[in-house]
């Protein structure tokens, strides 16, 4: 699997949903005063995805003036392209993929804040089947959804660990199959999240095997928080508030990993309120740094948002050279950090 092919792909993915920079969908307020706001998780909804259910449940929207609904994402390109064709109006994606669908496509949207100071994307296997270190996967078939960051960024993965590219082949799949599909052997290994190992170890009634990105290129930041250039440049206020609200809601999960599980069981039965939980004990590695404790949820620090800039300019050379600017707008963290 070559890199170019890949830019290929973002390419396709940035304009399947007719990316027009339609800004906010709504354009007027809904029931109670709010203004309805739809938000798009990741990639499926899994317990890592707790916080924004959390957000609705606590009321954070609702006393930010929001009335959200929440909706199922398909990676982090297909989440890029929904924020900027107006389709969703927030949701995440990761750093180095944004980085490498603007420089590819010119996607008119930007970070605002951080989810996860740390990459969590990586590939999952039963540990049974003997996949231990990246150069395992030669020869084996990895089970992700085009466009997420596993597959996006293998390019650079397999360089990294020595990996022969070539001979890895990848199977497209839904973000709610992965499990399935790992637990019946249907593909050796699946393009997902560390902190996905409770929600896999459970379909599968095995242990599983990480193979984590942090590992292979340290430093690469996680999921940011997109908005479309035209929301960030016509509605601030609502990006703002939005943000904030978003962030109560992550660091009380975060904080009250059980009871968060919880929230998102209510609101999505099939999710298991104990795996969930599990999730987020896992992720808080990823969220809570020391940068994040002195400074406060969300927080992005340049030095190490630039490096990841760089790394993806290096090693996929998009058309255009991206810089910090380019793929992250300041300004819309709260005025009052939210720490904790």
């Amino acid at each position: 699997m070559k890199a170019r092919p890949l830019l290929a792909l973002v390419a396709v993915a940035a304009f399947a949903f007719g990316v027009a920079g339609a800004g906010l969908s709504a354009t007027s307020l809904g029931a109670g005063g709010l203004t309805p706001i739809k938000y798009s998780t990741s990639f499926g909804t899994f317990g890592r995805d707790a916080y924004a259910y959390v957000a609705v449940e606590k009321g954070y929207f609702r006393d930010a003036g929001f009335d959200v609904t929440i909706v199922p994402g398909a990676g982090s390109v297909a989440v890029a392209t929904q924020v900027a064709a107006g389709t969703v109006d927030f949701g995440p994606a990761d750093t180095s993929a944004l980085v490498l669908a603007r420089g590819e496509s010119n996607l008119p949207v930007k970070i605002v804040a951080m989810i996860h100071q740390n990459t969590m994307s990586g590939y999952l296997a039963l540990r049974s089947s003997g996949i231990a270190s990246p150069k395992d996967l030669e020869g084996k078939r990895i089970a992700d959804t085009p466009g997420s960051t596993a597959t996006v960024l293998f390019p650079l993965y397999a360089k990294r660990a020595g990996i022969d590219a070539s001979k890895v082949t990848f199977v497209p799949a839904s973000a709610p199959a992965l499990p399935s599909l790992l637990a019946s052997k249907q593909v050796d290994a699946v393009g997902q999240f560390a902190v996905g190992i409770p929600t896999f170890q459970a379909a599968a009634g095995a242990p599983i095997s990480s193979l984590t990105y942090a590992k292979v290129v340290p430093g690469l930041m996680g999921l940011g928080l997109l908005a479309s250039d035209e929301a960030i440049r016509t509605k601030p206020d609502v990006v703002r508030r939005f943000t904030a609200a978003l962030l109560r809601g992550e660091r009380y999960a975060i904080q009250n990993p059980g009871d968060a599980g919880r929230i998102l069981n209510k609101y999505v039965p099939v999710q298991n309120p104990v795996v969930a939980a599990q999730e987020l004990k896992i992720m808080k590695k990823y969220v809570v740094t020391e940068a994040v404790k002195k400074n406060g949820y969300g927080y992005v620090d340049r030095r190490r948002f630039a490096s990841t800039v760089s790394i993806v300019n290096n090693f996929f050379k998009p058309k255009t050279r991206m810089t910090v600017a380019d793929v992250y707008a300041q300004g819309f963290l709260p005025q009052k950090p939210i720490k904790g």
